[in-house]
């Protein structure tokens, strides 16, 4: 003891880190990549009260980082009680969430209860939702890898696993793309139902029907991948390729379109959405008639002019 008191000192060794000392693979993989999208969802009890909501997440959503927006989707969901009036928008940028919340207050703002567009859903119910499934066909998606869905979902890396597609294979290309998009969409239905989502009914466009007879029952996931990858490389023996385009207009406005050029109708997607199939240069005519009118077209990303006599 001293004048100063007791003087006591003690050694301490470092104790565990609490960094990992090598990180996961998956982490790695993980914090390489982007988020594809965000689903940012909101209810309320009324359209006014929703209108509220929105008005006041805009002006922070604009100064938003890509990472506080996949923040801000997980603390949405958070608050989601089921109300009535209900909004989900897919946003991939801060930049496209502001775009589409602008677009949802504008027809909040003019009266609207429902609004679906692009990457946006509104609506107002009093009864619960009934959930259907869509499977897409060909002209759906790029990646051979399963994207993002892969990356963060086990289920979803054996189904592209299981696949086993060729990673430098063209995406587009029938025989490449037909079990591509079966996969992807096997594997999203997979990752749908382990969160619990369950649909009532499924339908798909063209390769999509296969895809719906797996989610019925009839077909197993292996005999789905094995159909899909048959039926592309029977397709891709087709001597004349062609296109298909999608033009913004219904069936009777695309008939005008198309004229004399050897072009058919190929779907009927919807009231304003209309495919075209055919020759390559016929369809690209009728896609500059459709220019040269003011209606909206796109080329869909196929390798060849399905459902039309080519």
């Amino acid at each position: 003891m001293g004048f100063g008191g007791i003087n006591t000192h003690l050694v301490l060794e470092a104790g565990p880190s609490a960094v990992p000392e090598r990180i996961r693979r998956q982490q790695l993989r993980l914090a390489r990549h982007t988020q594809d999208a965000e689903l940012l969802l909101l209810d309320a009890a009324d359209p006014a009260a929703l209108r509220e909501r929105v008005a006041a997440l805009l002006p922070p959503l604009a100064r938003l980082s890509y990472g506080e927006l996949t923040d801000l989707a997980g603390a949405l969901a958070g608050e989601v009680r089921g109300r009535p009036t209900r909004l989900a928008v897919v946003a991939a940028s801060p930049a496209e969430a502001v775009d589409r919340f602008e677009r949802v207050l504008a027809a909040l703002d003019r009266g609207e209860e429902e609004l679906f567009a692009d990457g946006l859903a509104l609506r107002r119910t009093l009864r619960p939702a009934r959930l259907g499934f869509l499977f897409p066909g060909q002209g759906s998606g790029r990646s051979v890898d399963g994207g993002a869905l892969a990356r963060r979902f086990p289920a979803a890396a054996e189904v592209h696993r299981l696949a086993a597609l060729p990673a430098d294979a063209d995406p587009v290309a029938t025989e490449v793309a037909q079990p591509r998009i079966a996969a992807g969409s096997l594997a999203g239905l997979r990752v749908l139902t382990e969160l619990g989502v369950e649909a009532r009914v499924a339908v798909g466009h063209s390769l999509g029907e296969i895809t719906a007879l797996h989610w019925a029952g009839t077909v197993d996931a292996e005999a789905l991948l094995r159909i899909a990858a048959a039926r592309g490389a029977v397709m891709a023996g087709c001597r004349e390729p062609g296109t298909m385009a999608g033009i913004a207009a219904d069936d009777i406005a695309a008939a005008r379109l198309i004229g004399t050029e050897p072009v058919v109708v190929a779907g009927y997607n919807g009231p304003r959405q209309t495919v075209v199939a055919g020759p390559s240069d016929a369809v690209r005519r009728v896609c500059e008639r459709a220019t040269e009118a003011g209606v909206h077209w796109a080329d869909l990303a196929v390798s060849h002019a399905f459902h039309s006599p080519l």
